[in-house]
Protein backbone atom coordinates (compact mmCIF):
# COMPACT_ATOMS: atom_id res chain seq x y z
CA UNK A 1 0.00 0.00 0.00
CA UNK A 2 2.71 2.48 1.00
CA UNK A 3 6.06 2.28 -0.59
CA UNK A 4 9.22 4.27 -0.51
CA UNK A 5 8.64 5.83 -3.93
CA UNK A 6 5.29 7.57 -3.29
CA UNK A 7 5.64 8.58 0.34
CA UNK A 8 9.32 8.91 0.85
CA UNK A 9 8.98 7.12 4.19
CA UNK A 10 10.11 3.75 5.21
CA UNK A 11 7.28 1.62 6.65
CA UNK A 12 8.97 1.48 10.05
CA UNK A 13 9.03 5.31 10.20
CA UNK A 14 5.27 5.46 9.55
CA UNK A 15 4.62 2.89 12.26
CA UNK A 16 6.56 4.94 14.80
CA UNK A 17 4.73 8.12 13.77
CA UNK A 18 1.36 6.43 14.32
CA UNK A 19 2.43 5.09 17.70
CA UNK A 20 3.68 8.52 18.77
CA UNK A 21 0.44 10.22 17.56
CA UNK A 22 -1.68 7.68 19.47
CA UNK A 23 0.41 8.23 22.59
CA UNK A 24 0.03 12.02 22.26
CA UNK A 25 -3.75 11.63 21.74
CA UNK A 26 -3.98 9.45 24.85
CA UNK A 27 -2.03 11.93 26.97
CA UNK A 28 -4.07 14.86 25.64
CA UNK A 29 -7.33 13.04 26.41
CA UNK A 30 -6.11 12.24 29.90
CA UNK A 31 -5.17 15.88 30.54
CA UNK A 32 -8.45 17.23 29.12
CA UNK A 33 -10.49 14.80 31.20
CA UNK A 34 -8.85 16.06 34.38
CA UNK A 35 -9.11 19.70 33.35
CA UNK A 36 -12.84 19.53 32.69
CA UNK A 37 -13.62 17.38 35.75
CA UNK A 38 -14.99 14.33 33.94
CA UNK A 39 -13.58 11.97 36.50
CA UNK A 40 -15.12 8.56 36.91
CA UNK A 41 -16.48 7.82 40.36
CA UNK A 42 -14.75 4.86 41.86
CA UNK A 43 -16.28 2.93 44.72
CA UNK A 44 -14.47 0.74 47.17
CA UNK A 45 -15.30 -2.96 47.09
CA UNK A 46 -17.25 -2.89 50.37
CA UNK A 47 -19.67 -0.19 49.15
CA UNK A 48 -20.38 -1.70 45.74
CA UNK A 49 -24.05 -2.43 45.11
CA UNK A 50 -24.97 -4.25 41.90
CA UNK A 51 -27.40 -2.27 39.73
CA UNK A 52 -30.05 -5.01 39.84
CA UNK A 53 -30.01 -5.10 43.64
CA UNK A 54 -30.31 -1.32 43.85
CA UNK A 55 -33.59 -1.42 41.94
CA UNK A 56 -35.03 -4.24 44.05
CA UNK A 57 -34.20 -2.88 47.51
CA UNK A 58 -34.74 0.85 47.97
CA UNK A 59 -31.93 2.63 49.74
CA UNK A 60 -32.37 3.33 53.42
CA UNK A 61 -33.13 6.99 53.92
CA UNK A 62 -33.19 9.15 57.00
CA UNK A 63 -35.61 11.55 55.32
CA UNK A 64 -39.06 11.58 56.94
CA UNK A 65 -41.65 9.91 54.75
CA UNK A 66 -45.39 10.51 54.73
CA UNK A 67 -47.13 7.95 56.93
CA UNK A 68 -50.65 9.27 56.33
CA UNK A 69 -51.48 6.57 53.81
CA UNK A 70 -52.05 4.37 56.86
CA UNK A 71 -55.65 4.67 58.04
CA UNK A 72 -55.70 6.17 61.53
CA UNK A 73 -52.60 8.34 61.04
CA UNK A 74 -53.15 12.02 60.39
CA UNK A 75 -50.69 14.90 60.25
CA UNK A 76 -50.39 15.29 64.04
CA UNK A 77 -49.81 11.60 64.74
CA UNK A 78 -47.38 11.48 61.82
CA UNK A 79 -45.44 14.31 63.48
CA UNK A 80 -45.39 12.41 66.76
CA UNK A 81 -44.12 9.25 65.05
CA UNK A 82 -41.42 11.21 63.22
CA UNK A 83 -40.36 12.86 66.50
CA UNK A 84 -40.32 9.39 68.10
CA UNK A 85 -37.88 8.09 65.48
CA UNK A 86 -40.30 6.33 63.12
CA UNK A 87 -39.50 8.19 59.91
CA UNK A 88 -40.31 5.75 57.11
CA UNK A 89 -43.07 3.35 56.18
CA UNK A 90 -40.58 0.48 56.48
CA UNK A 91 -39.78 1.51 60.07
CA UNK A 92 -43.49 1.68 60.87
CA UNK A 93 -44.01 -1.78 59.35
CA UNK A 94 -41.35 -3.28 61.63
CA UNK A 95 -42.12 -1.22 64.75
CA UNK A 96 -43.40 -3.06 67.77
CA UNK A 97 -46.87 -2.15 69.02
CA UNK A 98 -45.66 -1.15 72.50
CA UNK A 99 -43.11 1.29 71.02
CA UNK A 100 -45.81 3.04 68.99
CA UNK A 101 -48.14 3.07 72.00
CA UNK A 102 -45.41 4.66 74.18
CA UNK A 103 -45.01 7.44 71.61
CA UNK A 104 -48.77 8.08 71.72
CA UNK A 105 -48.92 7.87 75.53
CA UNK A 106 -46.09 10.37 75.90
CA UNK A 107 -48.04 12.86 73.75
CA UNK A 108 -50.84 13.07 76.28
CA UNK A 109 -54.40 11.89 76.87
CA UNK A 110 -55.61 13.15 73.51
CA UNK A 111 -53.43 10.57 71.72
CA UNK A 112 -53.73 7.68 74.19
CA UNK A 113 -57.17 6.84 72.83
CA UNK A 114 -55.75 5.87 69.43
CA UNK A 115 -55.21 2.19 68.78
CA UNK A 116 -52.09 1.60 66.63
CA UNK A 117 -52.64 -2.16 66.34
CA UNK A 118 -53.45 -2.01 62.60
CA UNK A 119 -50.76 0.52 61.63
CA UNK A 120 -47.83 -1.88 61.25
CA UNK A 121 -49.80 -4.41 59.14
CA UNK A 122 -51.01 -1.58 56.89
CA UNK A 123 -47.48 -0.20 56.58
CA UNK A 124 -46.20 -3.65 55.68
CA UNK A 125 -48.75 -3.92 52.87
CA UNK A 126 -47.68 -0.48 51.63
CA UNK A 127 -43.97 -1.40 51.71
CA UNK A 128 -44.76 -4.60 49.80
CA UNK A 129 -46.90 -2.56 47.38
CA UNK A 130 -49.79 -4.96 47.93
CA UNK A 131 -52.44 -2.38 47.09
CA UNK A 132 -55.39 -4.78 46.68
CA UNK A 133 -54.90 -6.32 50.13
CA UNK A 134 -54.36 -2.86 51.64
CA UNK A 135 -57.64 -1.64 50.19
CA UNK A 136 -59.50 -4.71 51.50
CA UNK A 137 -57.93 -4.31 54.94
CA UNK A 138 -58.69 -0.60 55.11
CA UNK A 139 -62.29 -1.24 54.04
CA UNK A 140 -62.53 -3.66 56.98
CA UNK A 141 -61.14 -1.10 59.44
CA UNK A 142 -63.24 1.60 61.10
CA UNK A 143 -61.19 4.74 61.77
CA UNK A 144 -58.03 2.64 61.75
CA UNK A 145 -59.38 0.05 64.20
CA UNK A 146 -60.33 -3.56 63.63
Amino acid sequence: MFNNVTTGYDMSDATWEIIIMLLIAFILGFILRHLFGCKSESKSDDSYVPQAAATVVPPVSNEPESLQRVEGIGPKIEGLLHAGGILTMRQLATAELDVIQKILDAAGPRYRMHNPKSWSPQAELIVDENWDELEKYQDFLVAGRE
